[in-house]
């Protein structure tokens, strides 16, 4: 069920990417089983991870211009620590549907629909595949709020939850918060609430490992590859309506009747190099769950925790896995 199993080390900066290729990706491709979801306006595209024996379950919840593919090293971890995995692309990325007029543009009207794929997903494939076993929600970033916002309407669908990060307060560089709600209102008005968030750029195939999320060059050159030749992971950017939306619904994330709603433990992971969120909206969150949340505040670590260099990475993994063990 997860407990007491005896951890190969994370792999090495040295050789990662052919570690990758040739041991983590095959293992992966034997145990996968995938599928799609019909929801409004398309498909959802998910990965099943099945257990030999009977296993707790642990969902992934991706974050903004993520895949399941992104998190393939870190689920190999939980599925040798002994856990299933489910995992899925939310709309606007990966393989799912997308609702803009550019495919590279992460385009929704309201959260919500985020909420509801994820519940139609518990439903009818996630909930069947734990057949009875624990679940437990890992939700990093825009996930992590999705997973907030989750949990806060469906309290008694997981045992135990993680927010990675969680984007319950965006940060948006020089352009103060309340300045691009104004504009993305003004835009959307105008009819053109499709289009991408002025503040942002189209997919960049020379990225910079500098500007990156993660402190691993490795994981991180690894990774572009897999978007610079996979135009269905290539999602850079936003719409004026989905910041109109994510705004929206990390203040609802964070209401304090909100969030009282949730009965189950929860772990907060601060990164203390996270240039993407606001940590403040993650403190007021955890206040208000002062019996059930354990807020951790990671000093070295970006915004990525789990795409760590791997030093960090055997520290982060441990504190997942003894959350979950508990």
């Amino acid at each position: 069920m997860g407990k007491g199993k005896e951890q190969a080390p994370c792999l090495p900066e040295e050789g990662y990417a052919q570690q990758m290729r040739e041991v983590v990706e095959p293992f992966l491709e034997g145990v996968r089983k995938s599928g799609t979801l019909a929801v409004k306006g398309g498909e959802i595209a998910y990965e099943l991870y099945p257990q030999q024996e009977k296993a707790d379950t642990v969902v992934i919840s991706h974050g903004f211009s993520e895949t399941s593919e992104k998190f393939w090293e870190f689920i190999y971890y939980l599925y040798q620590a002994g856990y299933q995995v489910a995992v899925w692309d939310h709309r606007g990325h990966g393989k799912s549907l997308r609702e803009g007029k550019d495919d590279n543009v992460a385009h929704v009207e309201d959260f919500m629909d985020y909420v509801d794929d994820m519940r139609q997903l518990m439903e009818k494939h996630i909930r069947p595949f734990a057949k009875g076993g624990r679940l437990f929600l890992y939700a990093h970033s825009m996930g992590g709020c999705i997973g907030a916002l989750y949990l806060e309407a469906y309290p008694k669908d997981f045992d135990r939850a993680i927010l990675n990060a969680p984007m319950l307060a965006i940060q948006m560089g020089p352009c103060p918060l309340w300045a691009a709600k104004a504009i993305s209102a003004v835009m959307k008005r105008l009819g053109k609430g499709e289009e991408r968030l002025f503040t942002q750029k189209a997919f960049q195939p020379d990225e910079p490992f500098e500007t990156s999320c993660t402190d691993s060059e490795a994981r991180h050159f690894y990774y572009l590859e897999k978007r610079r030749t996979n135009p269905r992971y290539q999602t850079s950017s936003v719409s004026y309506s989905w910041l109109s939306g994510a705004i929206r619904a990390g203040k609802l994330a964070t209401r304090q009747e909100q969030v009282e709603r949730i009965h189950i433990p929860v772990l907060l992971i601060q990164a203390g190099k996270d240039d993407q969120v606001k940590p403040g909206a993650q403190k007021k969150f955890a206040r208000y769950l002062p019996d059930n949340c354990i807020l951790v505040r990671l000093s070295s670590v970006k915004h990525e925790c789990y795409r760590s260099s791997t030093p960090l990475l055997e520290k982060y993994r441990k504190l997942v896995l003894d959350f979950y063990a508990d």
